[in-house]
């Protein structure tokens, strides 16, 4: 069992965070799985819509609070902070003014997505931050998930998207400002599949070559 590590205050509020995000956005996933079968897909925003929109905005109190320790810098902060604001506008300002469109099949595409992601998220960076270490197997999943979770949910927001655009009045500012973020999506996701890519290199494939080096050079019972 990995030690438990003292926190300073700091510590203790992103631990707290880290927490009380795994719990959220677990129940949110499991309200979801038990909600989908028992109402269909037509019904499920009634009784999931306002918990899965507020616990949307969790990430972005995340961003900040790493902000603290990390300040602006590199790439991953940017994207992250990007995803944060991503995932509340795309709550509240365009399923929520357009309830109808989270009734399509892309909506429970979007909760499964972002609710693994965050599950995993959340999960790997609270051991961190208590362990300053993870399990092996939620190391492998923090860089891996994104091969079926950003596919996923980058698709199901296009479609919620495209779907919004039905309900806007035509030729009005929302409606290009609509039309352009949609039409943006394709480089954006282009640019972060290549980031999520490398992040895995760095952070994952990199770490494991090392260790696997540090066996094959002092295996066990040498001197």
């Amino acid at each position: 069992m990995a030690p438990l590590y003292p926190l300073t205050t700091y510590g203790k509020v992103k631990f707290f965070y880290y927490c009380a995000s795994f719990t959220l956005w677990f129940c949110c996933f499991c309200r979801f799985l038990i909600l989908l079968p028992l109402v269909g897909r037509r019904f499920l925003p009634g009784g999931m819509a306002d918990f899965f929109h507020v616990v949307s905005a969790l990430p972005l109190i995340g961003n900040v609070l790493n902000m603290q320790s990390s300040g602006w810098r590199g790439s991953s902060f940017y994207w992250s902070y990007f995803n944060s604001l991503k995932m509340i506008a795309l709550c509240y300002l365009v399923i929520f003014p357009h309830p109808k469109i989270a009734k399509h099949t892309s909506y429970s595409f979007l909760i499964s997505s972002w609710s693994v992601s965050n599950i995993i998220h959340t999960a790997y960076y609270a051991f961190k931050t208590k362990t300053r270490t993870s399990p092996q197997f939620l190391f492998w999943l923090k860089y891996h998930h994104f091969y079926v979770t950003f596919p996923l949910g980058h698709l199901a927001e296009m479609v919620l998207l495209f779907l919004s655009l039905i309900f806007v009045e035509d030729d009005s500012w929302f409606e290009l400002i609509l039309k352009g973020i949609l039409l943006s999506y394709i480089p954006i996701g282009y640019f972060y599949w290549g980031h999520l890519k490398n992040k895995k290199k760095k952070k994952y494939d990199k770490i494991m070559e090392k260790r696997v080096h540090d066996k094959t050079s002092n295996p066990p019972g040498s001197t």
